[in-house]
């Protein structure tokens, strides 16, 4: 299996550093005025939609194994979950407040990440790793320029 990289560090993992160290940042500098969402709760959608990202970009840069394919999806529920549960206690020494809703919007933003990143890995797995029909590969046979075994013309 061919992975994307630059400079020899998969992109997975250059796009889960960077997205962390924001999402890190974003939750412990002091509290940002942030133009209001309509329908209120706006803290708790950002947060859903954070660590769904996070839970989506730390499945991808796991590594995955054959035999047990959901074994990333599994170690990044966990890590992520984790980490919420982090992020929130430490948000108390820079003026934040722990919230169990918080936590609660960051485990529904986890199943929504990993449920978006099982669903997206099967589609191109089924893609990349579907055989193709028969009929094609026989049409393609057909067409190359090596002759099939017995239409030599006999001396």
């Amino acid at each position: 299996m061919v992975t994307a990289t630059i400079r020899g560090i998969r992109v997975a993992s250059l796009c889960l550093f960077g997205y962390w160290v924001m999402l890190f940042a974003g939750t412990h500098l002091p509290r940002v005025h942030l133009p209001k969402m309509s329908g209120g709760n706006d803290d708790k959608i950002l947060h859903l939609l954070a660590f769904a990202g996070l839970s989506f970009l730390l499945a991808w840069a796991i590594p995955t194994r054959i035999r047990d394919r959901f074994r990333n999806i599994r170690l990044a529920g966990g890590c992520a979950a984790l980490y919420g549960a982090l992020d929130e206690l430490t948000q108390i020494p820079v003026g934040r407040t722990f919230d169990w809703y918080d936590l609660l919007a960051d485990v529904i933003g986890i199943s929504i990440g990993l449920a978006c990143y099982t669903v997206s890995r099967e589609l191109i797995w089924r893609i990349k790793y579907t055989p193709r029909p028969r009929v094609e590969a026989e049409k393609i046979q057909s067409e190359s320029t090596v002759p099939k075994v017995g239409t030599l013309p006999l001396r």
